[in-house]
């Protein structure tokens, strides 16, 4: 059981925040994720305060409130929740933090009448896909695919993203 505390983010959090992201990016295998998209896209300011905002950016805190890890989700047109990013620090995994960042991130989207909680990741990388099923998350079809989710998608691909280790999967939160 994770005794990190999930709170809201603030920005006095983003600098923190952004430098979990880096670390979290070191960990994967260089043939999943390419050295040439390592802190290309880094998180700026404006869209961790553009989701703080919106009320979707969470950040978890330790004993000493030294952020440790954050997810941020944004609305999709089909009122479903999508987990654009969560990261765990590599020295904080293992340890309950990212599922108490996804229970953070499903109480709102329950909250809020979400049918699903959506995300894309990387196929075959043990904390990555195999995690989220684990939890409960169910891996979608192509032809699932559609409208935003289907744009982010994409969109990670053009990046530079090999479609063939990226899947898309969903979580029903109807009840």
């Amino acid at each position: 059981m994770s005794r990190a505390r999930v709170i809201a983010a603030r920005p006095e959090h983003f600098a923190a925040m952004r430098e979990v992201e880096r670390a979290a990016e070191e960990i994967f295998p260089l043939d999943v994720l390419p050295q040439a998209l390592r802190g290309a896209s880094l998180t700026s300011d404006d869209e961790f305060e553009a989701a703080r905002r919106d009320g979707l950016l969470w950040c978890a805190l330790d004993a000493r409130d030294r952020v440790i890890g954050y997810a941020i989700a944004l609305w999709l047109g089909d009122r479903s929740l999508h987990l654009d990013e969560i990261d765990v620090h590599p020295a904080e995994q293992r340890r309950g933090v990212g599922r108490a960042l996804i229970q953070s991130v499903r109480a709102h989207a329950e909250a809020n009448g979400a049918p699903r909680l959506t995300l894309t990741t990387f196929r075959g990388v043990a904390w990555n896909m195999p995690w989220y099923e684990r939890i409960g998350f169910v891996e979608l079809t192509p032809s699932e695919l559609a409208g935003e989710l289907s744009e982010i998608f994409e969109a990670e691909v053009t990046r530079g993203l090999a479609r063939e280790r990226r899947v898309a999967m969903a979580l029903d939160l109807a009840r």
